[in-house]
C-alpha cells in the first residue's frame, strides 16, 4: 500500500512523508505501533500533500484506515469471519483514490491523504487485551478488544492531522464498524458529522 501511494504521488506531483519504524515509535503513534507491531511488515503513517496557490483555500484532510490485513489479533476472529479481512483497508484505499481524482482535477484547497497503514496479526509480541497504549494525542488507551484496532489507527491519524495540518475540515473514511452493520445493514453506508 505504501508502494501504492508514492505511485499516485508521483502521478499528481504531490509531496510524500512515509513514517515507519524507529520513527513511529519515537514520534509515539502508539495506536499504529499497538496494531501493527505483531506483523511481520510494520505499521506506517503515510502522508500525501497537494498545496494550492488559490486566495482563501481550505486545509482539508483525508484520513483512512488501512488495516492490510486483520485477523482480530489476539481477539481472534473466527475463521468464517477472517476470509476477505484484506479488504479491511477499503478506508485508506478510498481516500487515496479520492485524493487522486481531486489533485488532478485541480484541488483549490490544500488537500492532504493520510493512510493508517497496519497489519492486525498474532506472534508472541503481540498487543494484548488489557494492555495500556500511548497514543500520538496523549492520551492513553485501554484495550479490551484487539479487534477493535480501526479506532486505534485512526485515531493516530487524526491526532496526525490536528498537530501538524492545521485542518479546517477533516473526512475519515474507514471499514468500522459491527454495530454499524447492524444498525444499516451491510449495502448503506454510515455517516456522522459533527455539523
Amino acid at each position: 500500500m505504501v508502494d501504492v501511494a508514492r505511485q499516485v504521488a508521483e502521478r499528481v506531483g504531490a509531496e510524500i512523508q512515509v513514517i515507519r519504524g524507529q520513527d513511529l515509535i519515537t514520534g509515539g503513534y502508539g495506536g499504529l505501533i499497538g496494531v501493527g507491531k505483531a506483523a511481520v511488515h510494520g505499521p506506517a503513517l503515510v502522508i500525501l500533500s497537494h498545496r494550492s496557490s488559490a486566495a482563501g483555500a481550505k486545509n482539508v484532510v483525508f484520513v483512512g484506515k488501512g488495516i492490510v490485513y486483520d485477523t482480530g489479533g489476539l481477539s481472534l476472529k473466527s475463521p468464517d469471519n477472517m476470509i476477505g479481512m484484506k479488504r479491511d483497508m477499503g478506508g485508506a484505499a478510498g481516500v487515496l483514490s479520492a485524493f487522486e481524482v481531486a489533485v488532478s482535477r485541480g484541488c483549490a484547497h490544500n488537500l492532504h491523504c493520510i493512510l493508517c497503514l497496519a497489519e492486525n496479526a498474532v506472534s508472541a509480541n503481540a498487543t494484548r487485551p488489557d494492555d495500556i497504549l500511548e497514543m500520538f494525542s496523549g492520551l492513553t488507551v485501554e484495550v479490551n478488544n484487539t479487534d477493535a484496532e480501526g479506532r486505534l489507527v485512526l485515531a493516530d491519524g487524526i491526532a496526525h492531522a490536528c498537530k501538524f495540518l492545521a485542518p479546517d475540515v477533516i473526512v475519515d473514511m474507514a471499514t468500522l464498524t459491527g454495530a454499524q452493520g447492524i444498525a444499516t445493514g451491510r449495502k448503506i453506508a454510515c455517516m456522522v458529522s459533527n455539523s
